[in-house]
């Protein structure tokens, strides 16, 4: 069984004597006390450890090691990379064995164990594929991670036995022939150690891995011909969240309610970058800085965004305080608004005005001022969102979807046009949005029905004729914050 405390043990100098000490240092040794695998029992059948991200395997309930098995598949295939427009690339990597409705190996599953278990992991490459492939396992302590021992060429299986010696959030990845290009092509996933105490508990958890694609611009069949040389000059054209731009937004976004606690498991699976992972609309209440959950090590509270190297990771919670969209980047933005790593998270509840709330601006223009100050420039390029402007085209902004813009999400947000008017709404922005007419409170939206352009793909337009007299509010179903009124005399 696991040791309650840590065992000490003495480092010793070469010249060590033993005679007063003063050449031994003693530490704290974290790794814990071995079951021998004489003794250790079989996990539970009905054990879970195996999970396709964003979801993750539920912890153990128990309080001694077992022994585990996980098998996995090669896949060597094509694969969906921005989806919303229909591009494509190849994409190796690995599935749950006999998984018939996994295609794609991006990212690979997530694994679970406890510290102390012992898992023997079977990796099988399928006849069918055309490269040797094998795992180096960063939560392995053995040759290579176990790679060495699973190298397996189409048509053949490798197996490993290893323990789980330290609790964390861990990358593994293919490790074979040219191993940078094996693991831009998509083989790469998580393997999430719980510590012998278990984290506190979480209503969510959640498995993200960063990655990023080296490829040419597609053609004009969707297809993205992998760039080599990109690899070498650290040049992404994609960076992702799990696999595919899209991936954990809009329609695929996480979900959590007021009042909840959500935990992130978050690895860099590179290959070059640093991440820095920053939820825009809140703050990670909790962060386990290097995915170290070994309860020796101190987190961090309240913090904006936390880095994390290639192949490493980090563990972080966020709380649900009030109803929003938290949008989930790496805040080297160009990465998340050009090359696709952004994520959602929804948190429906009752809004809590102490914590959030729209107020109308003093009519003075007081308010404490702040120290800013205002120049004829900044001043005549300053926007009133609730003055008319004459014109029959609207413009939904890149970034629309971030709460911070709701003021000009569609610019301009209020327009006058005449009876008879067309009006085009054209999208800028990265993602989809709607133009559905109706009044939104800016978190609830109550569509009328008098008009809707259904999802407007990024680029595309919306255009819609006003036949009769009045002031039509309307908004965007996904992103209630976004309001636009237009006003026909």
């Amino acid at each position: 069984m696991l040791a309650a405390t840590p065992v000490v043990v003495a480092a010793c100098s070469d010249n060590d004597t033993g005679g007063d000490g003063a050449g031994a240092q003693v530490a704290a040794d974290v790794v814990p006390q071995m079951v021998p695998l004489s003794a250790l029992k079989d996990a539970d059948p009905g054990e879970v450890h195996l999970a396709y991200a964003p979801a993750v395997p539920p912890p153990a309930q128990r309080s001694e090691p077992r022994r585990f098995d996980v098998h996995l598949e090669v896949v060597e295939g094509m694969g969906d990379l921005d989806p919303s427009n229909n591009v494509m690339t190849e994409m190796w990597g690995f599935k749950v064995f006999g998984d018939k409705n996994k295609t794609t190996g991006a990212p690979g599953p997530v694994v679970r164990g406890r510290v102390g278990d012992v898992v023997r992991v079977t990796l099988t490459n399928p006849k069918s594929n055309m490269h040797p492939h094998n795992i180096d396992f960063h939560a392995v302590t053995g040759m290579h991670g176990g790679a060495s021992d699973l190298l397996v060429p189409p048509g053949e299986s490798a197996a490993i036995q290893a323990r789980l010696l330290y609790p964390g959030a861990f990358m593994y990845h293919c490790a074979a022939e040219d191993v940078p290009m094996h693991i831009a092509m998509g083989m790469y996933g998580m393997f999430i150690v719980d510590p012998a105490e278990p984290l506190p508990k979480a209503e969510h958890e959640w498995a993200v891995m960063q990655s990023e694609w080296f490829v040419d611009e597609p053609g004009s069949d969707g297809m993205a011909t992998f760039n080599r040389q990109n690899v070498t000059d650290e040049n992404p054209r994609y960076v992702t969240f799990n696999g595919s731009v899209g991936a954990i937004a809009d329609d695929n976004a996480l979900k959590m309610k007021v009042g909840e606690r959500a935990r992130i498991y978050f690895v860099n699976e590179g290959l070059n970058l640093t991440s820095n992972f920053h939820p825009i609309g809140s703050q990670w209440d909790v962060v386990y800085p290097e995915a170290a959950t070994h309860p020796d090590n101190v987190v961090i509270r309240g913090s904006q965004s936390t880095s994390v190297v290639a192949g490493g990771g980090t563990v972080v919670e966020m709380l649900g305080m009030t109803p929003s969209m938290v949008v989930l980047v790496d805040h080297a933005l160009a990465r998340a608004f050009d090359k696709g790593a952004i994520g959602h998270v929804m948190i429906d509840g009752p809004e809590d005005p102490e914590v959030y709330s729209k107020i109308q601006p003093p009519k003075d223009g007081g308010g404490g001022g702040g120290g800013e100050v205002v120049t004829p420039t900044t001043a005549a390029a300053a926007v009133d969102p609730s003055k008319p402007v004459e014109t029959n085209e609207v413009t939904i902004i890149k970034g629309a979807f971030d709460p911070a813009n709701a003021d000009r999400s569609y610019t301009p947000p209020t327009i006058k046009v005449a009876v008879g008017d067309k009006v085009t709404w054209s999208n800028e922005d990265t993602i989809f949005h709607t133009v559905t007419s109706g009044p939104s409170d800016g978190s609830k939206a109550e569509p009328d029905g008098k008009f809707d352009s259904g999802n407007i793909e990024a680029g595309d337009t919306f255009s819609y004729t006003f036949t009769e007299a009045g002031e039509f509010p309307y908004h965007c179903e996904p992103h209630p914050w976004m309001i636009g009124t237009v006003i026909v005399e």
